[in-house]
């Protein structure tokens, strides 16, 4: 079980690049994420930066028609960031930018 939860950690923060970039939405937006499970997102380790993001928009936010965003968890989503100066940012369902 802990072997996973490093591996679902490493790949997380491998994914965690493409977060920065500006959204920008003109008509519908519908997102919905299923988890029958758990979300791990984990930063370990002095200035570390946990940042995640389940059915949300995140970066230069702007939409211009209807946003729809469900999320349903049948377990747990954990973000957690460990260590001297480290960060954890969480967005469920949500819509966060500048």
């Amino acid at each position: 079980m802990k072997k996973t939860l490093i591996t679902l950690a490493a790949a997380a923060l491998l994914l965690s690049g493409s977060a920065f970039a500006e959204v920008k939405i003109k008509g519908k937006n519908e997102q919905s994420t299923n988890v029958q499970g758990a979300v791990l997102n984990a930063a370990v380790g002095a200035g570390s930066r946990a940042k995640q993001n389940i059915s949300s928009n995140k970066g230069n936010v702007s939409i211009g028609g209807d946003n729809k965003q469900s999320t349903t968890v049948q377990g747990a989503v954990l973000n957690a960031a460990v260590g001297a100066g480290t960060k954890a940012e969480q967005n469920v369902s949500s819509n966060d930018g500048d």
